[in-house]
């Protein structure tokens, strides 16, 4: 079936078929999205809730809407009641994943899903021209199912992005997605307010392995994280290759430098050892894209294929973005923290330099109970890099603070209560040749810096 009908999402809803049948153009929970012929779904959000936009939505050109059976819609809309609006979007998803039959590649994973899902679907797009994949970071319960209901009969493949928050949302999300190839990135501290410690965030993140498994699907193995190492280990399925920069893997990379252009060397992709451009710097970037070329390489592409479709990958706004400002470089990473993913940046920008260096990190968000040792843990990555100046921001970088006091830190510290602050010190310090660092959860608008810094002549 190439196009929602009524019939269908009655079928789906468990509801009986309107005696108006109708050929729908899509399906939205999003006033703005919609134009004539429309699907509204009244979804209810921490602050709105859809079902008072349904005069808005049939103004629009809906001609149906999925609502709460106590929110009746206004005449004009046909009407489709459930009990729960976010299940009912999620039943759409999923029923209309099952109408196509192109491969499905999900990414998953604590810290680089983004980056990797948009290298993915970049190398794809080498074999196969229309290929579907995740917005931004649209990867919970209501962005899962936005990527699906956006199928249509010319794609030829799908990457779907699938992050988790809590226990039993990787098993939900699967359920929907079903899909027949992924990866986990890494296993990291993430969410930890209800994901609780590392061991849960394993389990939890792991389960994409068994559902691979169960479908017969292809699995990329990342054995340089060895809690994902230990995953795999369980696994009895032959439908999976490993791959590694520190480890011996079926698919073995090494980061090689020409001229400052930065290169992934690939073993096994090939008869010969394959060479690709690497689009973002750090040995964590090189790592992601080598599950990703991992990944197509198990969904059939060949070497001459990626390079291709490696040539279209735009990098995501706020990740690993490098810049050169005012003569100093400046790396803006702005978008998720993490401790691993603070430890990659920093050795990324700092590793080998000797000039001015300056870190700008704001707070690690939704450490749970342990963001105090979360915070502390970067003391020794910031002296192993020599970092000369370290300006924080944000109630729990005053951890980080006082363990750099007390291992001994010679440099600047300084906390800010502002971005404004922050940019303040940069505009009057920063000299050619420096080198800044900005980095912070995304509840804490690191990016705002960078916008004073960009703007100041």
């Amino acid at each position: 079936m190439s196009f929602f009908t009524t019939q269908w999402v009655s079928k789906v809803l468990g509801l009986s078929p309107p005696l108006d049948a109708r050929t729908l153009t899509h399906i939205t929970s999003d006033t703005r999205e919609i134009h004539p012929g429309a699907l509204f779904v009244a979804m209810q959000g921490e602050t709105t809730d859809g079902h008072q936009y349904m005069e808005n939505a049939l103004a629009a050109g809906a001609v149906a809407a999925v609502h709460l059976r106590d929110f009746p819609p206004p005449t004009g809309l046909l009407s489709f009641p459930v009990d729960n609006t976010l299940e009912a979007w999620r039943a759409l998803a999923k029923g209309w994943r099952q109408e196509f039959s192109l491969p499905v590649a999900v990414v998953a994973g604590s810290a680089g899903k983004t980056t990797s899902k948009e290298m993915l679907a970049a190398l794809l797009r080498g074999k196969w021209k229309n290929v579907l994949f995740t917005q931004a970071s649209q990867n919970g319960f209501q962005g899962v199912p936005t990527t699906l209901l956006r199928l249509r009969a010319e794609h030829e493949a799908a990457v779907i992005e699938v992050g988790i928050d809590e226990p039993g949302a990787m098993a939900q999300h699967l359920n929907v997605v079903a899909p027949d190839a992924g990866l986990l990135t890494s296993i990291g501290a993430e969410h930890l307010e209800k994901l609780i410690d590392l061991d849960t965030v394993e389990h939890e993140e792991g389960l994409l392995f068994g559902v691979l498994e169960g479908r017969q699907g292809f699995a990329a193995v990342n054995l340089d994280d060895e809690r994902i190492a230990r995953q795999a280990k369980q696994l009895k399925s032959t439908r999976r290759l490993t791959y590694g920069i520190d480890n011996e893997a079926d698919i073995r990379g090494r980061l090689s430098q020409e001229n400052e252009k930065h290169w992934l060397e690939v073993e096994n992709l090939g008869p010969e050892i394959e060479c690709f451009l690497l689009p973002l710097e750090g040995k964590h970037n090189a790592l992601n894209l080598l599950g990703a070329l991992t990944l197509a390489q198990g969904l059939g592409l060949n070497p001459e294929e990626m390079r291709a479709g490696l040539s279209t990958f735009t990098p995501p706004p706020g990740r690993s973005e490098m810049h050169e400002l005012h003569g100093y470089r400046v790396l803006v990473d702005t978008y998720n923290a993490n401790p691993a993913s603070v430890v990659a940046a920093l050795e990324t920008l700092f590793s080998g330099f000797a000039g001015d260096s300056w870190a700008v990190l704001g707070d690690m968000l939704e450490l749970g109970a342990l963001e105090e040792e979360f915070h502390r843990s970067l003391t020794p990555a910031i002296l192993r890099q020599k970092v000369r100046h370290v300006l924080l921001y944000g109630p729990r970088m005053k951890h980080l603070q006082k363990a750099l006091e007390e291992g001994g830190f010679r440099g600047t510290l300084e906390h800010f209560d502002s971005h404004e602050m922050i940019a303040a010190r940069l505009r009057a310090s920063l000299q050619p040749g420096a080198r800044l660092l900005l980095k912070g959860s995304r509840g804490m608008r690191m990016e705002q810096v960078w916008k004073v810094l960009k703007e100041t002549p």
